[in-house]
């Protein structure tokens, strides 16, 4: 597993380094948020461990940043001297999946960090097939006819949306909260401009076995069609 650990504690970091390579993990530290979130644009982590308090930026914008470009299954746990209850709940609330109260313990940290892993080792999705769509979660792929088709990050999560809820019509407002979760600056008109794309590049006109209909005054349903 490839870990950043995001800490501008120098000795902390490094402590996390040496216990997380002993289990056979590659482990990348960053002092500061920004860094991380750059490397992020060329590199790809499955765990992260944030210090809530960085010297640059929040880690409540490291986490947001962490979840619009690799989605939600993969781990981030916090590290922080916030433990009174409201900020632990705060943490989880905005999408942590753990938090661990400093100073750290360090064979609680381990305990907590692969028990995350497990869970996400069974909860490992597999390929969602319908039609001639074909779609990776765990790889964040999808295939049309067995060709690979490119999506962005938003329209593959609105594909994983449409094609669990085939037959049933789903609110504007329900997709947008969805798949935008965290982005106050969006209203459904992106809904409709992503449902387009989508409909064009996974042939949602029927070509795939599907058909992705504009319900008026209410959303979307994706329905399967006999192909003919």
């Amino acid at each position: 597993m490839n870990f950043a650990v995001i800490e501008d504690s120098r000795s902390q970091a490094e402590v996390l380094k040496a216990l997380l390579k002993s289990e056979g993990h590659q482990v990348e530290v960053f002092s500061e948020g920004l860094a991380c979130i750059e490397a992020m644009k060329t590199r790809s982590f499955d765990f992260f461990v944030v210090d809530w308090t960085l010297p640059d930026i929040g880690g409540d914008e490291v986490l947001k940043h962490i979840r619009e470009k690799c989605g939600w299954d993969v781990p981030v746990v916090f590290c922080t001297a916030r433990t009174e209850e409201e900020s632990a709940a705060d943490i989880l609330r905005l999408g942590a999946d753990d938090f661990i109260p400093k100073p750290i313990r360090y064979m609680e940290f381990m305990a907590r960090v692969q028990g995350l892993l497990r869970r996400r080792k069974s909860a490992r999705p597999g390929p969602l097939r319908i039609g001639g769509i074909e779609m990776d979660l765990e790889g964040r792929r999808v295939t049309l006819a067995g060709v690979e088709v490119d999506l962005t990050q938003r329209e593959f999560d609105l594909a994983v949306v449409l094609l669990r809820n085939i037959g049933r019509v789903l609110p504007r407002e329900e997709l947008l909260s969805s798949v935008w979760v965290r982005d106050n600056e969006v209203d459904t008109r992106t809904v409709d401009t992503h449902a387009s794309r989508l409909r064009k590049k996974l042939g949602l006109a029927g070509e795939s076995g599907l058909m992705l209909t504009s319900v008026y005054g209410q959303g979307y349903r994706l329905d399967t069609v006999q192909q003919g």
